[in-house]
C-alpha cells in the first residue's frame, strides 16, 4: 500500500513484498536491510527477533533500531543504534517510537505501525528531518515486522538513513515524513498481531546488552547542538485523516 501526502487526502494503492525492495527504497543500505530480513524469513510472515545478530546487521547498526509493542497503539523503543541517538540528540532507547516523529504526523506513523503489527507488512517513509534551527535533509525509513520467542509479531526492525545531509550531521532532529509506503504481507496466511492487553518479557538487544529501561539522557555536546528535545518543536496544523482509494490512483473510494 502506499500512502502520498497530498493537498487534502492520502491515497493508498496496493504493491507486492516482492518489489518492495527495488520500487520502494533508494538508499543502498535500506535495500541490504531488506534483502536480510527477507533471507531471515524464507516463507514465513517474518523472522524471530532471535534470528538477528551483530554478524548479519553488520556496518548498519548505528542506523538501526527494534521497537516493542507494549499495549495499544503503544510502540517503544527497545534499543537505537549510536547514529539515531546523535541525530535525535537524546538515548532513544525506551521512549515511545512517536518521539521521532513530527506531532502533526505521529497519528499517521502510529497507523503505519498498527499495519505492521497486524497485517503483518512492511513500510518504507520518506520526508524531511527538521532542526529547530531550520536545517532539513531529506531521510528514508524503512520498518520490517519481527517476532518476539512467543511467536508474535510484536517487534519492528527500524533503518533509517539521511539522504542528502552532511556526515556529521547532529541534533536533535525529529521526522517530518510525507509519503509512506505499506506493502502487506499476503504470500503467507498472517499470523495473530499482539493482543492489546498483553506486554512482553524483556530480551536481549543486538549484541546481548542488558535491556533494563535506561535513564534517557541528552546527547554528549559532540552528538548534539543543544537546541531542546523534540517534544519542543512546535506543532504544525492538523494533517488530513487518511482516506482509502481501492485500485490505486483511479479506483473507487470506500
Amino acid at each position: 500500500m502506499w500512502y502520498e501526502a497530498e493537498a487534502s487526502e492520502r491515497r493508498i494503492a496496493m504493491g507486492l513484498v516482492s518489489d518492495f525492495g527495488t520500487t520502494s527504497l533508494t538508499h543502498p543500505d535500506a535495500c541490504g536491510l531488506f534483502e536480510m530480513w527477507q533471507a531471515l524469513r524464507g516463507d514465513r510472515p517474518a523472522p524471530f527477533r532471535a534470528e538477528l545478530d551483530a554478524a548479519k546487521i553488520g556496518a548498519r547498526a548505528p542506523f538501526l533500531a527494534i521497537l516493542e509493542y507494549v499495549g495499544p497503539s503503544n510502540f517503544r523503543i527497545r534499543i537505537a543504534g549510536d547514529r539515531l541517538n546523535a541525530w535525535f540528540g537524546i538515548e532513544l532507547r525506551g521512549m515511545s517510537a512517536l518521539s521521532m516523529i513530527q506531532p502533526e504526523a505521529r497519528n499517521h506513523f502510529q497507523s503505519v505501525l498498527n499495519r505492521l503489527a497486524g497485517e503483518p507488512a512492511v513500510a518504507a517513509l520518506r520526508g524531511q528531518a527538521r532542526r529547530a534551527d531550520g536545517f532539513t535533509a531529506a531521510f528514508e525509513m524503512t520498518l520490517l515486522p519481527m517476532r518476539s520467542d512467543f511467536g508474535r509479531i510484536d517487534r519492528v526492525l527500524v533503518g533509517l538513513w539521511l539522504l542528502d545531509a552532511p556526515a556529521r550531521t547532529h541534533g536533535p532532529l525529529r521526522l517530518d515524513p510525507t509519503e509512506f509506503v505499506v506493502t502487506p504481507i499476503r504470500d503467507e496466511a498472517p499470523e495473530a498481531g499482539p493482543g492489546e492487553d498483553e506486554l512482553r518479557a524483556p530480551e536481549s538487544a543486538f549484541d546481548g546488552a542488558d535491556d533494563a529501561p535506561p535513564t534517557q539522557r541528552p546527547a554528549s555536546a559532540s552528538e548534539g547542538d543543544g537546541a531542546g528535545s523534540g517534544d519542543a518543536t512546535q506543532a504544525a496544523p492538523r494533517r488530513p485523516q487518511l482516506r482509502v482509494i481501492t485500485g490505486g490512483r483511479g479506483g473507487p473510494e470506500r
